[in-house]
């Protein structure tokens, strides 16, 4: 993982760095778009920046031709695009789901709760009561910031917010508080956070951590709308 030194802290977010997405999916995993269509769309929509994040598991064999288109669209515009990836934490140990020179090649490195490893499975949210799954969810948040390894932690409560359209804030506090203390930023999620905010923005002023902004968009008809959410609430 290559170290990223514009990561702002919350309270020094600026319209410049607010004119960011480091959070997008294309045709190379689950999303509906071409790398191509994706900067097509983040231009017209007047974003300076953007990172393609595709989803990676450690039997992943795409990144090679990925990493290349990517770093061959960025050389031909003047749009900045960043190698990037999101994958899965993948126990309560911390460790997430990618292999270790994917991680050091990366300039964006996102793991993200998304299922649930219980013994041998993988369990949905909506699999447990609401209050067992945001526990679970919790956990292996602050397994992952304490092991490391990444950069960005993906969207923070985004599964319990998916089922059950809530997510503690005291939890919040202590991810938050976590990436913090260890360096991480906190992805800021279009998709999954736009519902939270009135909690989120007090928390992030009071322990202002860096942050990543992220639509988490799977095709090119939302990008830009959270960036313009965002200013009209923070600037």
């Amino acid at each position: 993982m290559k170290p990223i030194n514009f990561f702002p802290r919350f309270n020094n977010l600026s319209c410049e760095s607010l004119n960011v997405d480091f959070h997008l999916h294309s045709t190379w995993s689950d999303g509906v778009n071409t790398i191509s269509e994706i900067i097509n769309g983040a231009q017209n929509n007047r974003i300076n920046s953007i990172a393609i994040t595709d989803h990676v598991r450690k039997e992943s064999v795409y990144f090679n031709n990925y990493e290349s288109e990517i770093k061959s669209l960025n050389s031909e515009c003047e749009l900045n695009i960043y190698v990037g990836f999101e994958a899965k934490i993948a126990d309560f140990i911390g460790n997430i789901d990618v292999k270790d020179d994917l991680v050091k090649r990366a300039d964006i490195a996102i793991a993200s709760v998304h299922r649930f490893p219980l013994g041998n499975r993988l369990y949905a949210a909506s699999d447990f009561k609401k209050e067992v799954a945001q526990e679970i969810e919790l956990e292996l948040s602050l397994a992952a910031l304490n092991k490391g390894g990444f950069n960005v932690l993906g969207h923070a409560g985004g599964m319990s917010m998916a089922h059950f359209r809530e997510f503690p804030p005291n939890f919040y506090e202590e991810i938050i508080t976590k990436c913090l203390q260890n360096e991480i930023a906190f992805d800021l999620s279009g998709r999954y956070h736009i519902k939270t905010l009135d909690v989120l923005y007090p928390l992030l002023k009071k322990h202002n951590p860096f942050i990543s902004i992220g639509s988490d968009s799977h095709n090119i008809r939302p990008i830009g709308n959270w960036n313009k959410r965002l200013k009209e609430d923070l600037l």
